[in-house]
């Protein structure tokens, strides 16, 4: 019996890597050191590029100044197929299935073209840079 609570207990040491803190609009993955914004502006928004950037840099959340756009690597951390509904991770409470820029503007297309993440399919994609996509920012 001892042994099974351990187990358990270990277990659910894995699942809290990522979590919404319940005081504030925002989710927190331990393994990356990662706040994440997730409110009402994660599914009202629609923003190019150059607005999302600004968005993220200019926001004031949980106390916290110093938020930014985040990189692909960052999404995919997030991306969690199983959730056949939204494809992100069920921390999250605000996500649609559509486009979410990433920071990283691309040099060979003299930075015409952006990264961004697509929930329907959990897929990184790049897109203009003048298109509207809503817009999750991170810091950490």
């Amino acid at each position: 019996m001892k042994y099974l609570f351990i187990f358990l207990l270990f277990l659910s040491l894995l699942d809290a890597k990522i979590y919404r803190d319940s005081k504030n609009p925002v989710v927190l993955d331990d393994a990356r050191n990662i706040l994440w914004q997730d409110d009402v502006d994660n599914i009202k928004l629609l923003l190019t590029h150059e607005e999302a950037t600004k968005y993220c840099e200019e926001l004031s959340l949980a106390g916290f100044n110093d938020w930014r756009l985040p990189d692909i690597e960052e999404y995919e951390s997030i991306v969690y197929k199983k959730n056949t509904k939204t494809n992100i991770n069920f921390a999250f409470r605000y996500n649609l299935r559509d486009g979410y820029w990433a920071s990283k503007a691309h040099w060979r297309t003299l930075w015409f073209y952006a990264d961004y993440m697509h929930f329907v399919s959990g897929t990184a994609y790049y897109d203009s840079r003048h298109k509207k996509k809503y817009v999750r920012c991170v810091r950490g």
